[in-house]
């Protein structure tokens, strides 16, 4: 970019854009047969703040290219309404530096730099810029000086495409100052509309967020890494700042937005797991954001080639009511919102669950009790205490309190790394509860007796290396066996016998992991143990040689259709069903092709969701697969064999 280049600015004020929207929805008991929705993900409305909307909140103009791709890029193209608020100037780079460089007279042009890195960046996402990095992409946008509660920020508006960039320009490496009670003033950039700095405290920059998510009325807000993994790599301050002024913002604006958190700089320490076609296509979108920022010393090629959510929402937030109706549970602003079928085949719901006295992560999980009592367990972000709820009754109402299982690692200064619940059955129907514990081991507290209290107290059962989240099965043989993966491969803890304790760890032959594991029996009892392989991110399948039994020596690869994270794993009639978040948000999905056999053809089921789906088997044999799409709503398709889904069908939100 020539320097001195003329900053192009607005010629309309945008305010129809920047105007509050109706309330989408409420948290009342309804009951409502599913609506006929095309694929979640389909072309929305022309502007933001008028349906589905995403908004991206980070600490610099690159973090979301980095840490959040590709589901920042897969939203983007199939037309999802999209806000990125970049909290910081990112001003210690950017051309002319090559490095990092912090002369105060060089702050205004490298600012500059980074947002047309940004600029370029988005329009290639969304097929609005030319295939040549090194131009700008200016002239596809308009731009303006907004004012929001007080403090004058950049947005930028992509001409004819629901995408907007707003950028605060707090100085880069103070934001975590600021977030521990310092104030800050912002960095004006070259050719700015602004007429001058803004000072900022930490409410500020609470209350700007929390009017930008007023304005738009965000369904989903991704964010950085609030509470990094202490064994790995550490993390930029500003990332972290960035990360818990969003979730600050997002509980005092109090609406039902679903969070996703994306870790940062450690995901160099976990194995590949984008497949080469999609870290391409994350490498197409940086090249066009570093022809403005050159400081290639600062970035880990590790970066492209991975993208890790910081809490796993899991696949195991479904479950299945005493009488056989199936019953979902979504994390929404913090707290678990909950669908139902009824017995007429209409669904029930949403309806927000007993307050649990703090945020919750995703991630949850469901059980059913000897009585036939529905659970579902959560981890507390806010104390990292596990909670759970339990139904009173069998098929109706839910406790109205949450029950404190506390921490494993209470008083050992590491309960903050604390993993989010699996939970399993022993074969006389009490519930054992596993978390991947602080010092990256397993622990596990259990019921005294089916649908009785918990043990006070937390036992370690070993191991090390851990990553979230882990998964329990009971196999054919009446013992639970407990998976985890760690970064070079997965390891079982299985009872000695049916309702016993747990053995030491053992590894399974052969694994290696980019994703957790997740399971399901085969008709003879025998566990399907499936992940995604490193490197190219196919899914794999270990499997037991008999119940409770060894395990092949090498693990059936099934390909796949890409993407990330753990799959979700049923069986029905006798043959396991495996679903996948494929490469481009969508699912695909794979079936045995008989009871105890290999795996069919992959398909894809469409859509564009967050994260990972979950799958039921219900009473009358109908499999469910549910996933969450862009807009916050709960998305289904049944089957009535393993191969044949009717369309997706939307809960309302």
């Amino acid at each position: 970019m020539a320097i001195g280049r003329r900053r192009l600015l607005a010629s309309v004020a945008l305010t129809a854009l920047a105007a509050p929207v109706l309330a989408r929805g409420t948290e009342t008991r309804a009951t409502a047969a599913p609506e006929t929705a095309p694929a979640p993900g389909a072309a929305p409305g022309p502007a933001p703040g008028a349906g589905p909307l995403v908004m991206q909140v980070v600490a610099h103009e690159d973090d979301d290219i980095l840490f959040m791709n590709p589901d920042l890029s897969n939203s983007i193209a199939d037309g999802t309404p999209s806000v990125t608020v970049f909290v910081t100037a990112g001003n210690g780079t950017g051309d002319p530096c090559t490095s990092v460089c912090w002369d105060t007279a060089g702050e205004p042009l490298r600012t500059w730099n980074r947002q047309m890195g940004a600029i370029n960046a988005y329009s290639r996402m969304a097929g609005a810029g030319d295939t040549d990095p090194g131009t700008d992409e200016v002239g596809h946008w308009t731009a303006e000086a907004w004012t929001v509660a007080g403090k004058q920020v950049e947005r930028y508006v992509l001409k004819d495409r629901p995408v907007h960039l707003v950028f605060l320009n707090l100085h880069d490496a103070k934001l975590g100052g600021v977030l521990s009670g310092g104030t800050d003033t912002t960095v004006v950039p070259v050719g700015s509309p602004m007429s001058g700095s803004s000072t900022y405290t930490a409410a500020d920059v609470v209350e700007v967020l929390r009017q930008l998510m007023v304005t738009y009325r965000p369904t989903v807000l991704r964010a950085q890494d609030d509470l990094p993994d202490s064994r790995y790599s550490g993390d930029h301050a500003d990332h972290v700042a960035a990360a818990r002024f969003a979730g600050l913002a997002a509980a005092q604006y109090g609406g039902t937005l679903i969070q996703v958190n994306y870790r940062d700089y450690n995901i160099g320490d976990s194995p590949v797991n984008l497949d080469p076609s999609a870290a391409g296509v994350k490498g197409v979108a940086f090249a066009e954001y570093a022809g403005h920022d050159h400081s290639t010393g600062n970035y880990s090629a590790a970066w492209f080639s991975r993208m890790y959510y910081r809490w796993s929402r899991g696949t195991s937030w479904a479950g299945l009511n005493q009488d056989g109706r199936p019953q979902v549970f979504v994390v929404r602003g913090g707290a678990v919102h909950t669908y139902w079928r009824e017995a007429d085949g209409s669904w029930g719901g949403p309806v927000r669950m007993a307050d649990p006295g703090g945020w919750l992560v995703p991630g949850v999980a469901v059980a059913s009790n000897a009585d036939g009592r529905l659970e579902v367990f959560a981890r507390r972000l806010t104390d990292h205490h596990i909670v759970s709820l339990p139904q009173g009754t069998p098929n109706g109402r839910w406790w109205g309190g949450w029950a404190d299982h506390g921490n494993p690692n209470a008083g050992l200064g590491n309960e903050s790394q604390v993993g989010v619940p699996a939970v399993a059955a022993a074969q006389d129907g009490h519930l054992e509860l596993f978390v991947k514990n602080g010092g990256g081991g397993l622990s596990t507290i259990r019921q005294t007796g089916p649908g009785g209290a918990w043990t006070p107290t937390w036992t370690d059962l070993g191991g090390t290396d851990l990553q979230d989240p882990v998964t329990a099965i009971r196999d054919g043989a009446g013992t639970i066996e407990v998976f985890a993966a760690t970064r070079t491969g997965v390891l079982g803890w299985r009872q000695g016998a049916p309702n016993g304790t747990f053995g030491g760890a053992a590894a399974i032959p052969g694994a290696r992991p980019a994703s957790a594991p997740r399971t399901a029996l085969d008709q003879d009892g025998r566990i399907e143990l499936a992940y995604r392989e490193v490197g190219t991110a196919a899914m794999q399948v270990s499997y037991q040689t008999r119940p409770g039994g060894p395990w092949s020596q090498s693990p059936a690869s099934l390909g796949g259709h890409g993407g990330v994270g753990e799959p979700a794993a049923v069986t029905l009639g006798g043959r396991v069903v495996l679903f996948e978040r494929n490469r481009r948000g969508g699912v695909s999905t794979t079936a045995q092709t008989a009871p105890n056999a290999g795996y069919g053809p992959w398909q894809d089921l469409g859509g564009t969701f967050l994260d990972h789906p979950a799958a039921v088997v219900d009473g009358a044999g109908v499999l469910h697969v549910f996933a969450i799409g862009t807009d916050g709503r709960v998305y289904f398709r049944t089957g009535t064999t393993a191969t044949t889904f009717g369309g997706w069908q939307g809960l309302p939100l």
